[in-house]
């Protein structure tokens, strides 16, 4: 089984910050590229069995962390549903201790998101940031359906693909060309999206009547609906 990373006193350390630790705590060890024979080498120095880690305490000395023990919970996933990321961040540097480095600043992430995913800024910026909040800091633990459900949760223009065949070519349309058209950004159809309305703020449904003359999140333009004259 490969080793990771160390437990040390109450933190899980990559190796670098394992060996920086110890030495900050007076134990010598040998720079090498094989963390663990220099940490093996310098658990025999002080009379430490690091073949057995039931034998000793990791506050006196770090105990290995394989592969297979490397995981993250995800505990703020939506519909509290849980998940699991098959890594673990080190607790000093925050890199992924089997990915070997860090998650994207949100900058990054957003970048990520917005050119994989041929999505507009401002909606990757959303979509980024709720990643973020449920755990999902690093693309390589993101997947299609987290950025298409994080997606469904901000107003966004509606936008659909289609193809003509004369001539051949991709197209985005903002108008659906059949009811089960769904969009491109979120997968929704054109029912569930919403725009704010540029008079009064408010987020209002696609398919809701609304009183001002508004440039729409999801069609081009939304008529104005005059109340009712009174029989």
């Amino acid at each position: 089984m490969t080793v990771v990373g160390y437990t040390y006193g109450v933190d899980n350390l990559c190796p670098s910050c394992t060996v920086g630790r110890m030495r900050a705590n007076g134990i010598r060890v040998a720079r090498s590229s094989e963390h663990e024979e220099a940490i093996r080498r310098a658990a025999e120095r002080v009379g430490t069995d690091f073949s057995d880690d039931q034998s000793y305490d990791s506050s006196d000395f770090p105990k290995a962390i394989t592969s297979q023990q490397a995981r993250t919970e995800l505990t703020e996933l939506p519909g509290g549903e849980r998940g699991e990321i098959e890594d673990e961040k080190c607790d000093r540097c925050g890199k992924w201790m089997k990915l070997g480095e860090k998650s994207p600043t949100e900058a990054g992430l957003t970048r990520w998101v917005r050119d994989d995913y041929e999505l507009p800024q401002a909606l990757a910026r959303e979509i980024a940031r709720k990643l973020r909040e449920w755990g999902l800091s690093h693309p390589e633990f993101i997947t299609e359906d987290n950025v298409r459900e994080a997606a469904a949760m901000f107003p966004h223009t509606y936008a659909t693909v289609h193809a003509p065949e004369n001539p051949p070519h991709i197209e985005l349309r903002l108008q659906p060309e059949y009811d089960d058209d769904p969009c491109f950004y979120c997968t929704q159809p054109w029912e569930k999206h919403t725009f704010s309305c540029t008079t009064c703020g408010i987020d209002v449904p696609a398919d809701a009547q609304h009183a001002h003359q508004v440039q729409v999140k999801g069609q081009l333009e939304f008529r104005e609906v005059k109340a009712k004259e009174k029989a």
